[in-house]
């Protein structure tokens, strides 16, 4: 027996919204990742200047001057932070634009996994392990990877 309702039937789940990627010559158009926050990115710029001038080295400041040093490490964690994903998941493919600037407003990174730069990078196997593990190495809570548009900036 049809149905003629606009609802779907309790035996058919409305399917998700899909986003179709598919392999552009030259650079990336979508990348696959986790989203990364301003604050997430601040997090990991304190440990970076930790590791570079001691991990005691912004408790000696005064706030002014550790909010400096701070706000200046964030441009070096933009390029540091992936290399760390890197070393401690090798599986994860190496890609040209690792780390992409989604909304400059916000401060917000996608840390791309894949793209569709090429169909080696598409196809890339990444493991459930290692996507969990990379979430929670960042802090990211319960956040999923998933595919996004990435901006022409």
């Amino acid at each position: 027996m049809a149905t003629t309702s606009g609802e779907p039937s309790s035996s058919h789940p409305r399917a998700k919204r899909v986003m179709k990627v598919s392999v552009q010559p030259g650079p990336a158009t979508c990348g696959y990742g986790f989203m990364i926050d301003y604050d997430c990115l601040r997090h990991w710029a304190k440990i970076i200047y930790g590791e570079l001038f001691g991990p005691d080295s912004l408790s000696s400041m005064t706030a002014e001057e550790a909010e400096k040093k701070i706000n200046a490490a964030l441009t070096l964690a933009t390029s540091v932070l992936p290399r760390k994903v890197y070393q401690q998941f090798p599986r994860i493919p190496r890609l040209r634009r690792r780390l992409a600037l989604m909304n400059p407003a916000k401060g917000s990174y996608l840390l791309v996994l894949r793209d569709n730069s090429s169909q080696a990078a598409l196809s890339a196997a990444i493991t459930p392990e290692d996507l969990d593990g990379v979430r929670k190495m960042l802090g990211l809570g319960e956040q999923k990877p998933k595919w996004y548009r990435l901006p022409e900036w």
